[in-house]
């Protein structure tokens, strides 16, 4: 059976390749990375919310908050990487070339 992938692009152009889970899908403990909880809206990812680190300690603090459910996300995309300066610049590229993301539509920047 096949991943299921997508590329997210952030603002910079640049093309970044995250497998697709469904939301209830947890990743394992000590994992660090990428992630972004994410809908789909007449066919299109929509993000609803993006971050990095932790990967189950970000995900299990998402879903007790609520928001990303709040915000309709149905799927939880995730990318490894151990390298902490390049998660954030992702992160922050992925969230200025996805203003869906950002309040009130989606959840970041609602802390």
């Amino acid at each position: 059976m096949s991943k299921l992938t997508h590329n997210w692009h952030g603002q910079s152009g640049h093309s970044y390749k995250y497998c697709v889970k469904q939301i209830d899908w947890k990743p394992a403990s000590e994992q660090d990375g990428n992630y972004i909880f994410a809908k789909q809206v007449n066919g299109v990812w929509n993000a609803v919310y993006v971050g990095q680190g932790d990967l189950l300690n970000r995900y299990n603090a998402a879903m007790k908050e609520g928001c990303v459910i709040r915000k309709g996300a149905t799927h939880y995309h995730v990318h490894l990487n151990g390298n902490e300066r390049p998660r954030k610049e992702e992160e922050m590229d992925i969230i200025k070339g996805n203003p869906e993301c950002n309040w009130p539509i989606g959840c970041n920047g609602n802390d």
